[in-house]
């Protein structure tokens, strides 16, 4: 992410890392419970072994990682962003959690050990932006989860096919500091590649000093039929059920207008 002084300059484009990990934190504090509530209640009713130890796949500034690990999970964390990765070993040292870190890419990593259960949230999986990384993804995740343990991770939909593009802008603040983010994505989509352009926007306000950060990286849509015969093709997990929200009854079968679908995969 690239950091501007003057607001009238262009932000120009960074497309390999997320940086300025703290106001990305800050930005994406949002409501988390449900997501996480919903996440414990198919570790309780889809697996067949209890998801003592969970691995989050892309994990960011860790939303889902201190949630869960509060909640009494062993978590491993996993991020190809070394800001990210420091960012969640600062923070987690504060608050007296401890959890296994490890900066690597989601297309090719091994554990030391395995897990209970996988999560990888927020359409992360887009940064897969062929059929060949999305399937060494599954195989690698498929040699990290134990037998009888949960893969869930989330994917945008687009919800129509003449003009998906969709923006989201919203602010936070925590004690001085503001930010206001806009977030853009489904953008000049390649219908053959399946491939987007994503953009994000901050505007940080900060004792008085506002500053502007901007990052741009393609990102890669799966349709839900097409995202089974991936995990067919990859082997290692069972298709289990998938949902348009994240609550039980919001089956994705049932969905009108779906933005996103919410995958659950079991380790065979």
């Amino acid at each position: 992410m690239t950091a501007h002084h003057d607001p009238g300059r262009p932000p120009r484009p960074l497309t390999k890392e997320y940086s300025a990990p703290r106001y990305y934190e800050v930005a994406f504090d949002l409501n988390r419970k449900a997501e996480v509530d919903f996440l414990v209640h198919c570790f309780k009713r889809y697996s067949r072994r209890s998801a003592r130890r969970v691995l989050d796949i892309a994990c960011g500034t860790g939303p889902h990682l201190f949630r869960l690990a509060r909640r009494g999970c062993r978590m491993v964390g996993l991020d190809l962003s070394r800001d990210n990765i420091a960012y969640v070993r600062d923070r987690a040292a504060a608050l007296g959690l401890p959890v296994s870190l490890h900066v690597a890419d989601m297309s090719r990593f091994t554990l030391p050990e395995p897990v209970d259960a996988a999560i990888c949230m927020q359409d992360s999986q887009g940064h897969l932006l062929t059929n060949e990384q999305i399937l060494s993804h599954f195989e690698a995740v498929a040699r990290a989860v134990r037998p009888g343990g949960l893969y869930i991770f989330d994917r945008f939909i687009p919800s129509s096919w003449t003009n998906p593009a969709r923006r989201w802008s919203w602010t936070r603040r925590r004690g001085k500091l503001t930010v206001r983010a806009t977030f853009s994505a489904l953008e000049a989509v390649n219908p053959v590649t399946q491939v987007f352009r994503e953009d994000m926007d901050f505007e940080v306000v900060e004792n008085g000093a506002m500053r502007r950060y901007h990052q741009q990286h393609l990102s890669r849509m799966v349709f839900p039929q097409e995202l089974k015969a991936l995990v067919a093709l990859a082997g290692g997990f069972e298709f289990v059920q998938w949902f348009y929200g994240f609550k039980p009854h919001q089956v994705l079968d049932r969905a009108k207008h779906p933005l996103m679908m919410i995958v659950v995969l079991r380790r065979t």
